[in-house]
C-alpha cells in the first residue's frame, strides 16, 4: 500500500494476486480442482480417441480396443482378429487347391468332413459367447484351424459351381449358431 493515498499499486501483492512463485489461486485451494478437470477430460479424450481407433480397425480387428491383446494378433501396424487370421488364409488356399483337383480328403466321403471339423471352432465360440467357456488363444487357433479346413474344401465346391450345398449348409447352420451365441452374449453383458 502505498502511505500517500492508501491505495494499492500495482506492485504491491493484494489478496487477489499471487506473490511471485506460487501457483494461481484455483490450483491451491484443497483438492487441486483444476488439475482433477483437467485429468478428467485428459481421460475423457483417451476414451474418445480409443473409440476412434477401436472403430476404424473393427473391420480387421472386430473386437475393441481394451481386447486387442488378447484376442488379436498384430500385422504390420493393424491389429487383425485372431480367428480370422487363421481361418481365412488356410480357408482360401484350401478352396484353391480344392477348386483345382487336389482336394484334402476324397471327394466320396463329403460333406461330412466339412460338417464334422466345424463343429469344434462352432462349440469353441458359442461356449465361450455365452460364457460356458473360458477364452483360450490355443484352442481358439486349434479350433479355427480344423474349421478353416472344412470352410477352404466348401468353398471350393462354391468355387466350381455357385449356390453348392456343401458350402451354403454348413454356414447357414453353423454362422446361424454363432449369430445366436453372439446375440445371447451381447444382451447378457447389457443387463450385467
Amino acid at each position: 500500500m502505498n502511505e500517500i493515498d492508501d491505495h494499492p499499486t500495482s506492485d504491491t501483492p493484494t489478496s487477489d494476486t499471487p506473490t511471485p512463485g506460487t501457483p494461481p489461486r484455483d490450483t491451491v485451494s484443497p483438492g487441486r480442482p483444476a488439475m482433477a478437470m483437467f485429468e478428467a477430460r485428459l481421460a475423457e479424450m483417451g476414451r474418445v480417441e480409443k473409440d476412434r481407433i477401436s472403430r476404424k480397425n473393427m473391420w480387421l480387428a472386430h473386437h475393441w480396443h481394451d481386447d486387442y491383446a488378447e484376442r488379436c494378433v498384430h500385422v504390420g501396424n493393424r491389429w487383425v482378429c485372431r480367428r480370422c487370421a487363421s481361418l481365412y488364409p488356410l480357408g482360401i488356399l484350401v478352396a484353391i487347391v480344392s477348386a483345382a483337383g487336389s482336394a484334402p480328403w476324397p471327394e466320396s466321403i463329403d460333406p461330412w468332413p466339412i460338417w464334422l471339423l466345424s463343429i469344434p471352432a462352432t462349440l469353441a465360440y458359442a461356449g465361450e459367447a455365452i460364457g460356458v467357456i473360458r477364452y483360450n488363444a490355443k484352442v481358439q487357433v486349434a479350433t479355427t484351424l480344423l474349421a478353416a479346413v472344412a470352410f477352404g474344401r466348401a468353398l471350393g465346391y462354391e468355387f466350381v459351381g455357385r449356390w453348392s450345398p456343401e458350402f451354403w449348409g454348413p454356414i447357414a447352420v453353423f454362422g446361424g449358431v454363432w449369430f445366436m451365441a453372439t446375440m445371447i452374449a451381447v444382451t447378457r453383458r447389457k443387463f450385467d
